[in-house]
């Protein structure tokens, strides 16, 4: 549910804040006041694009904000996934610039737009005239049916199945549409021997480049090991020094320990630069073998520029290459093996389809009588709902067109909904139908916004009455300029508008049980007198209390 929604310096709004609780809340004002502007937050906060001209004259920017509580386990899940703490109350945060950039934080941490309008649309559905226009859509009302039905495994069923039958149908058609010369045959042909002939391993590059340069370095130390071994082996250079050195010392007795010791230490230098030796020459014999791996290194890079830049990417190439040259060579034989696989594919479409159209069909009579129901609530007494089947070209979907059908007149044959109701009875019916497909949702909040437009009395009253009863279930807010709808509030406020000469504030405030009838009043004849509220006061008691 939405807990608060807080607007700063945002358009008419210098600052406001409504704390929601979980029942029918309902919004009134004067036209112009500003009270579809709040909407027009909740869905700027809930991620929807937002213009430059939000922002107060004379501010810098414009802080929206909305706390939601009680976040179902997909919700939470989807927070984890996405690295966000999970807790019970969701803090979503827009900061609009006067320049028009903006930025959205979710629990004070920056994330996007479009993950904030995953999370709110599973917790908040907001439902204006626009979306009754939009009801009427054959499009949307066929995800409609399929939610109703819980269709989402058939669903994917039938999309995989239907992109397996579009990849072997574009197959065909790029096959038919192709022309085949020797010289394309030719140049595949040389392009995949190219492959073939290196014989590149998988991580081969990798392995490669780490000898070469290990190899490398080895031979960076070529020199330096040359010139040590001169100054050792030279006239007069560090061997015969130490020779020298050791027959001296060797020469007295008394020192004769040490001449020993010193004899032992040429030995060991002379080890020493026998392996030094042996290390230059193995360099020297590995010369010609760096130049070789060089070789098949520049080989390797060489083909995967060519035909990628991965070794992946080279192996896709190199299968492409190799049905390409099938394809010339076993034309008619690619025909029949690729229309096999279409028909098997065709099949396994059909049938997953056909399966889809039984589920959906299977639903149609409850989903009718429960429509039906809740429009003869609304004073739509002789509402016949129905639901229209034609087939369509194979889809993502299935080859379901359906379209949604009523009558609202005995006699009358159903027919599309944009052709039979007028708009209040659309109204009605839709708000029967968002009551209906709501409860498959598992969505807590439901916004209207002047849902009601059209309607009057009796009817309103209907209105009115069953959105407050859906309020047991949801958290109801109702944007309305009517007080047989408004006196249905739980909760009740009022947006006003005032202005010095040079400035225009918008304020919102809650109102008290008696301003709730004074406004009441107000709406239903333009002042509050006496009579008026108590007549708004009659009105509550009988729609509350029959």
């Amino acid at each position: 549910m939405i807990e608060q929604l807080t607007v700063q310096d945002y358009i008419l709004f210098d600052q406001a804040q409504i704390d929601f609780d979980q029942n029918m809340s309902v919004i009134t004002g004067e036209t112009g006041a500003g009270k579809s502007l709040l909407i027009d937050a909740i869905q700027a906060i809930s991620g929807e694009r937002i213009g430059k001209g939000v922002v107060r004259k004379g501010k810098d920017k414009a802080i929206l904000q909305m706390v939601l509580s009680n976040p179902s386990k997909e919700v939470c899940q989807m927070l984890e996934e996405n690295g966000f703490d999970v807790e019970d109350t969701i803090i979503i945060t827009r900061i609009v610039s006067a320049s028009g950039k903006s930025r959205m934080l979710l629990n004070s941490r920056t994330t996007t737009n479009s993950f904030v309008a995953k999370i709110v649309s599973r917790m908040v559905d907001i439902h204006s005239q626009m979306d009754t226009i939009r009801l009427m859509d054959p499009a949307l009302q066929l995800e409609m049916l399929d939610r109703f039905a819980k269709n989402e495994e058939r669903l994917a069923q039938t999309r995989a199945a239907y992109s397996r039958l579009r990849a072997v149908s574009a197959k065909i058609r790029k096959l038919k549409n192709e022309t085949f010369s020797q010289d394309r045959l030719d140049y595949l042909t040389t392009r995949l021997n190219a492959i073939q002939n290196a014989k590149i391993k998988e991580g081969e590059l990798e392995a490669l480049e780490q000898k070469i340069a290990k190899a490398e370095q080895i031979q960076d130390a070529f020199d330096s090991m040359s010139e040590a071994l001169y100054l050792y082996r030279k006239e007069g250079g560090i061997q015969d020094l130490l020779v020298e050195a050791a027959g001296c010392l060797k020469n007295h007795q008394t020192e004769e320990e040490f001449g020993t010791r010193l004899t032992d230490l040429a030995f060991e230098v002379q080890d020493l630069f026998e392996r030094v030796s042996d290390v230059k020459n193995e360099t020297m014999m590995q010369e010609g073998h760096l130049d070789k791996m060089q070789e098949r290194l520049f080989l390797i890079k060489d083909l995967f520029r060519e035909n990628g830049g991965t070794y992946e990417s080279m192996t896709k190439a190199a299968k492409d290459m190799e049905e390409q040259i099938d394809q010339i060579l076993h034309r008619q034989d690619v025909f029949e093996r690729l229309e096999k696989e279409r028909r098997h594919a065709m099949s396994e479409y059909t049938k997953q389809a056909s399966l889809l159209h039984q589920a959906r069909k299977a639903v149609v009579p409850a989903l009718k009588e429960l429509v039906e129901k809740h429009a003869r609530d609304l004073m739509l007494e002789h509402c016949v709902f129905d639901i229209h089947f034609d087939k369509k070209q194979p889809s993502s979907d299935g080859m379901d067109a359906v379209e949604f059908y009523a009558s609202m007149n005995p006699g009358q044959a159903p027919s599309p909904l944009k052709a039979s109701a007028s708009g209040g009875e659309l109204s009605r019916l839709m708000l029967a139908l968002k009551v209906v497909f709501q409860a498959e949702d598992g969505i807590g909040t439901l916004v209207f916004d002047e849902i009601d437009t059209g309607v009057s009395g009796k009817v309103a009253l209907a209105m009115g009455s069953k959105m407050h009863a859906l309020a047991k279930d949801y958290q109801v807010l109702c944007i309305t300029h009517l007080p047989s709808v408004a006196v249905w509030a739980d909760d009740h406020y009022c947006v006003s508008k005032s202005t010095d000469g040079t400035i225009t504030t918008t304020q919102v405030s809650e109102l008290s049980q008696e301003d709730h009838f004074k406004e009441l009043a107000i709406m239903a004849s333009g002042n509050a007198d006496e009579a008026g509220v108590s007549s708004m006061k009659e009105l509550a008691r009988r729609v509350r209390h029959g």
